[in-house]
């Protein structure tokens, strides 16, 4: 049991800090007007708040649509 808290504290810890550092890089290019900017679906996300909530809700598929937005800039 000791295990599977320490295992899952490990996830909340991995995706804060990753959800994090989208935030602070989505801002930073923000500053240097080289916004992350992705459509998709008829919506268009380029909000460092919401790439940084988008990725802690669905890291799995946001992360790495983040990466490539950020990529193609």
């Amino acid at each position: 049991m000791y295990t599977s808290v320490l295992g899952g504290l490990l996830v909340v810890v991995v995706l804060g800090a990753t959800s994090l550092w989208v935030l602070q890089d989505a801002r930073s290019r923000v500053q240097l007007h080289r916004p992350v900017v992705a459509t998709f679906g008829g919506l268009t996300v380029e909000r460092p708040e919401v790439w940084a909530a988008l990725c802690l809700l669905l890291v799995v598929l946001f992360l790495p649509l983040y990466l490539v937005a950020r990529s193609a800039q």
